[in-house]
This record gives C-alpha cells, sequence and structure tokens, in this order.
C-alpha cells in the first residue's frame, strides 16, 4: 500500500491454534487500514502501531492464543527525512544516493526456531519435499513459534500485545540522501532471482518493468525447484509483496 508520504507492507500468518473466524489476510488488512489513517500524521511509527495493534484488539475481541499476527514495514518520508520501520521479518530497504543499501529486518523469528529450520531444510536439501516428515516439522516449528511470540529473549510481530511496536528495527536518514525504498515481504528472496544479486537490482527492474515481473520471475525459479531442493523453503510459494519508491 502506498499513500501520501508513505508505503507499507504487512505480510499474515496464522496462529498455531488456528482460530479460522480471523485469518491472517483479514488481520493483516484491518491493522494496514488503521495505519493508513494514521500514518499521515507526525506521530512517531511505533506509537501509530502499537495504537492500531490495539484498536484491531480492542475493536475485534482478539485473544493472544488464536489471533493471527503480521509482520509490519514501513516507510514514511517528509521533504526533509525518510523514516523507516521493520517489525519482524519483513523488509524495508533504504537505496542511498551514494550507492548505498540499507536493510531493515528482524530476524529475531528466524533465531528462536533456528533448529526447526535447519532440520526441514536439510530434509529438502536431501530431496525428500514436501512430504508429511515435512509437513510435522512445519508443525513443530509453529509451536516453537507460539512460546517465544512477544515475549524478551523470543522475538517480536504485531498481534495482540501493543508492546511488540517497540521492538521493531528503525531509523531516519536525511531525504536528500536517499535515491528510492523497497518495500518487501520475506518471500521475496533474493536467492531465487534469476538475475538480481543486490536490492538495487530489484529496484531497477521493478522500475523499468513493473514490481509484477519480478514476482513473476521468483515465481518461475520455484516452479523450476518444486521440491525446495535447491531453494530450501518452508513452502514451495510463499506469499509475496513488493512495493518501490523512487525519490531520483
Amino acid at each position: 500500500m502506498v499513500g501520501r508520504g508513505f508505503a507499507m507492507v504487512l505480510d499474515g500468518a496464522t496462529s498455531v491454534a488456528g482460530d479460522r473466524s480471523h485469518d491472517p489476510g483479514w488481520y493483516a488488512g484491518r491493522l494496514a487500514d488503521v495505519l493508513a489513517r494514521e500514518l499521515p500524521g507526525g506521530r512517531p511509527i511505533p506509537d501509530l502501531v502499537a495504537a492500531a495493534i490495539a484498536e484491531v484488539r480492542d475493536t475485534d475481541g482478539l485473544k493472544a492464543e488464536t489471533s493471527p499476527t503480521c509482520t509490519v514495514a514501513i516507510a514514511r518520508w517528509t521533504d526533509d527525512v525518510v523514516e523507516a520501520y521493520s517489525l519482524c521479518d519483513s523488509l524495508v530497504v533504504v537505496l542511498g544516493t551514494d550507492g548505498s543499501e540499507v536493510v531493515h529486518t528482524d530476524d529475531d523469528l528466524g533465531a528462536a526456531v533456528g533448529a526447526r529450520r535447519a532440520a526441514y531444510r536439510a530434509r529438502l536439501a536431501a530431496g525428500l519435499g514436501y512430504d508429511e516428515g515435512h509437513r510435522q516439522l512445519l508443525v513443530e516449528l509453529q509451536e516453537v513459534q507460539a512460546r517465544w511470540r512477544n515475549r524478551p529473549g523470543g522475538y517480536w510481530v504485531a498481534g495482540t500485545e501493543p508492546e511488540a511496536a517497540y521492538h521493531a528495527v528503525t531509523s531516519t536518514v536525511a531525504r536528500v540522501d536517499v535515491a528510492g525504498l523497497v518495500l518487501a515481504t520475506d518471500g521475496v528472496d533474493l536467492e531465487r532471482h534469476p538475475i538480481a544479486r543486490t536490492w538495487r537490482e530489484v529496484y531497477d527492474e521493478a522500475l523499468r518493468s513493473g514490481p509484477e515481473q519480478v514476482l513473476h520471475d521468483l515465481h518461475a525459479a520455484e516452479e523450476a525447484d518444486p521440491d525446495g531442493r535447491r531453494w530450501a523453503r518452508s513452502k514451495r510459494h510463499d506469499d509475496k509483496t513488493l512495493v518501490v519508491v523512487p525519490f531520483t
């Protein structure tokens, strides 16, 4: 979503308990609507995200045990500054006019489930594919996620706990130093792109051919690796969202 002076990408994830009355896409959409209403103002982004989490929780009666969750990646800009905000593992990449690229993302989730992630990746690399054994490892991984969600020493994500909003990766830089921005969900993986090796190359392709072409290239790469042997990943095709914002 791109609005007046801001852009954001939210990526929903279902809770282990699986309350089907509220799916992750619904939750991400609700949170995005509240954020879009408030982001054009000057209030600090962490405060806005905390208030949005509380509003959706209270309005819709969500409970920590059954609520879906989502990552939050936000960029906001004025004539003077550009702010980046990443809660959990979606990305905000600030591309500098000096050729630099600064990636904002939080891999505490990866650290929390590292052993289970390594186990399913090893099985995929061995050619076992997306079988029942893989599914069982994902169930165990999600159980570990649930234990470590939104607590010190674990990882933080938008759900029902407003405190999570204050554990994002953030920065503020002068707008004059920013050439452009990339916002993406973790399904937009550079390793699987057939040509691009940097986020600036992804940005350039998206400006030239549209973000849809980048996503098509990634999907085609996954199609060529249906069992995850080359690129070990939790599922054959992850959800992918990509937004680019040019400043120069």
